[in-house]
């Protein structure tokens, strides 16, 4: 235990810079969501950007050779690659804590509701707005994990440098288009039997994606320590 947390550490101290340029990136996107009226748009973008904050702890490891500086520490490739994802983890946790809090500030900012979609858009689900405001922190989590889970078996596997383009842009671009074909199509659902159950019970949301997301990084896990165990240092 006491070596993962010093790989956390480790982590933490290598990738600081990224930490510190965070608070200003949350600006950017509780500005957006609350000029667009789309609250929940800041809350996407803000785990997008945890996201990109995660993996930055690659980049500047690659470009200073701390893979070699790792390998002359005490610390077994199980030990490196666990305090990773423990540390991406904790930058999982923090950013949808923050992106709820976001998400909700700029609705109150624009004067709308969390379900809102833009100015003329309506909400997206008509009075399920708490629903979808818990929903959406669940696949916040979710989607944090699940590019986490993709991206640094490959990171481990390639580096950062040679795949972080082709392994994170067509996880962004999902988002995008998913956010933009929304609002255009200006849906609605309708307000089922399951809606109804889940507005009456709305902690499941939240532990649907977090346990959803939990799994895709134990699986991720497992990969990254079988590659990184076999890889030349």
């Amino acid at each position: 235990m006491r070596r993962i947390s010093n790989a956390v550490r480790l982590d933490y101290r290598t990738g600081r810079f990224y930490l510190l340029i965070y608070p200003l990136l949350f600006l950017v996107g509780l500005v957006i969501g609350a000029v667009a009226k789309m609250p929940i748009f800041t809350v996407v973008l803000t785990i997008v950007l945890a996201v990109f904050i995660s993996s930055g702890v690659f980049s500047i490891n690659e470009r200073n050779h701390g893979e070699r500086l790792y390998g002359t520490l005490p610390l077994a490739r199980k030990d490196v690659v666990l305090g990773r994802y423990v540390f991406g983890l904790t930058i999982g946790v923090a950013a949808t804590v923050i992106a709820g809090m976001l998400g909700y500030l700029a609705s109150r900012i624009a004067g709308v509701s969390m379900g809102a979609f833009g100015p003329k858009g309506g909400s997206f689900v008509p009075g399920y707005d708490s629903l979808l405001f818990w929903a959406a922190i669940g696949l916040a989590f979710c989607y944090f994990c699940f590019s986490m889970a993709i991206a640094f078996p490959i990171y481990f596997r390639f580096g950062f440098s040679k795949s972080y383009v082709f392994t994170m842009l067509p996880l962004y671009l999902v988002v995008l288009a998913t956010l933009l074909i929304t609002r255009k199509l200006n849906l609605t659902l309708d307000a089922g039997s399951v809606l109804d159950y889940l507005a009456g019970h709305l902690y499941l949301p939240p532990i649907i994606g977090v346990a959803a997301g939990l799994v895709f990084l134990v699986v991720s896990f497992l990969i990254a320590n079988s590659v990184y165990a076999r890889k030349e240092i």
